[in-house]
C-alpha cells in the first residue's frame, strides 16, 4: 500500500492517565524512540506509533539531547505536547538525503533537489535515488554542502556561554543550584515552568561560571548562594550547557562574558592548550577569578550575614555553621558512591 514518506506532527492533549507513549533510549543508539503507545490514548489519536523516532519537543530539536533531557521538555509544558516524529522508512529516506527533519516537512512532504515531494512507498523513493541524472546529483551535493555549514554554523553557536538576567519574583528566580561531592562546580538541577530563571532562558544541567560579572568556580556552594543572594532582587549569570563546557575545557579557555557574542576561540593547533581568555592565551592570573581580595572579603562578608544554615531554623554562628557544614561532608564522604542527576546526598538550594 502507497505510504507518504513525511514526518509526523503529533499534537495532544494529556488525559486522566497521561499522553499514553512510553519513551525510550536505547544504549549504542542515537535517538529518543516510541516504545510503546497504548490503546484510546491522546497519543494513538495524534497519530504516534510504535518505533517512530522523536525529533521535536515543541518545536525544539532534540536529536542530540539524552533522554532525561526530552523528558523534562516534554513536562516543560503542561497538559498539552507537540512532537515531531519520523518511521522508520521516512528516516532512512531523510538520512540518504542528508536532510534535517522539520516540522514544515510534515505539511508539505519532503522536497528531493530537482524533483518533487516524495509521496511514493519506500521502494519508489530508493528507485529515485539510484538515477543516473547528473543535474539531480550536483543539486543534490550543492543542498547538502549548504545544510552542512548551516548545521556546523548552529552548532558552533550553541557552544557559546549564555548570560541569564534574572529579576526576582514574587516566590524567588525559580531555580535549584546544586554541587556533587564527587564532582567539582556549581550546576542547575531545575527550572521552574514560567518562572524568571525559565524566562531568562537557564537550563537543567547548565554549569555557573560567573554571578554578577565575578567568576565563581573556586568557591564552595554555600558561598556560591550567598553571593547570589547578596544582590538584592537581581542576578547575571553566566552558564554554559554540556557541550559548551566539553568545548572551552578542551582549549584550557575559562568562558567570560565576552563570549556571549565574540567569536568563539579556536583549538590550538600545535603544543599543549594554555589557559586562554576571550580567544588568546593569557597568564592564569589574568582569569576573573575569586583570587581578587575586595571580592573575597566581600563573599566572606556575605556568608558571615547570611548563614546557610539559617533557613532550617538554626541561628548558628559562621564558626558551627562550618563545623557543622564540614561534619556532613565527611559523613558523606565514607557513603556517597558516584552519583547523577537523579540520586540522592547531593548538595543543592532553591532561589
Amino acid at each position: 500500500m502507497a505510504k507518504d514518506l513525511k514526518p509526523r506532527l503529533c499534537c495532544m492533549s494529556k488525559g486522566d492517565n497521561g499522553y499514553g507513549f512510553h519513551l525510550h533510549g536505547e544504549k549504542g543508539k542515537n535517538g529518543q524512540f516510541i516504545r510503546k503507545v497504548e490503546a484510546n490514548s491522546p497519543a494513538e489519536a495524534a497519530g504516534m506509533h510504535a518505533g517512530d523516532r522523536v525529533v521535536e519537543v515543541n518545536g525544539v530539536n532534540v536529536e542530540k539531547e539524552t533522554h532525561h533531557q526530552v523528558v523534562q521538555r516534554i513536562k516543560a509544558v503542561e497538559k498539552e505536547t507537540r512532537l515531531l516524529v519520523v518511521d522508520k522508512e521516512t528516516d532512512e529516506l531523510l538520512r540518504g538525503l542528508r536532510l534535517t527533519c522539520t516540522e514544515e516537512m510534515a505539511h508539505s512532504g519532503v522536497s528531493v533537489p530537482g524533483q518533487a515531494a516524495v509521496k511514493q512507498n519506500g521502494t519508489a523513493w530508493k528507485q529515485q535515488l539510484a538515477l543516473n541524472s547528473e543535474e539531480p546529483k550536483r543539486m543534490s551535493r550543492t543542498h547538502s554542502s549548504e545544510s552542512r555549514k548551516k548545521e556546523s554554523r548552529s552548532q558552533m553557536k550553541e557552544l557559546h556561554p549564555r548570560l541569564c538576567v534574572l529579576i526576582r519574583g514574587e516566590t524567588g528566580y525559580g531555580f535549584n543550584l546544586h554541587s556533587e561531592k564527587s564532582k567539582p562546580g556549581q550546576y542547575i538541577r531545575s527550572v521552574d515552568t514560567g518562572s524568571p530563571a525559565d524566562k531568562a532562558g537557564l537550563k537543567t544541567q547548565d554549569r555557573l561560571i560567573e554571578v554578577n560579572g565575578v567568576n565563581i568556580e573556586d568557591l564552595k556552594h554555600s558561598e556560591v548562594v550567598a553571593f547570589i543572594k547578596s544582590r538584592g532582587d537581581e542576578a547575571r549569570l553566566l552558564v554554559v550547557d554540556q557541550q559548551a563546557d566539553e568545548y572551552f575545557k578542551k582549549l584550557g579557555v575559562t568562558p567570560t562574558e565576552r563570549h556571549v557574542k565574540d567569536p568563539l576561540p579556536q583549538p590550538i593547533t600545535s603544543g599543549p592548550p594554555k589557559s586562554q581568555t576571550n580567544g588568546s592565551s593569557t597568564p592564569d592570573s589574568s582569569r576573573r577569578e575569586i583570587a581578587s581580595p575586595e571580592i573575597a572579603t566581600e563573599i566572606k562578608e556575605n556568608v558571615v550575614h547570611q548563614d546557610p544554615f539559617a533557613e532550617s531554623g538554626l541561628s548558628l554562628s559562621p564558626t558551627a555553621a562550618e563545623a557543622k557544614e564540614k561534619a556532613h561532608a565527611k559523613r558523606a564522604k565514607k557513603r556517597a558512591p558516584q552519583m547523577d542527576w537523579n540520586k540522592k546526598h547531593e548538595i543543592f538550594s532553591n532561589f
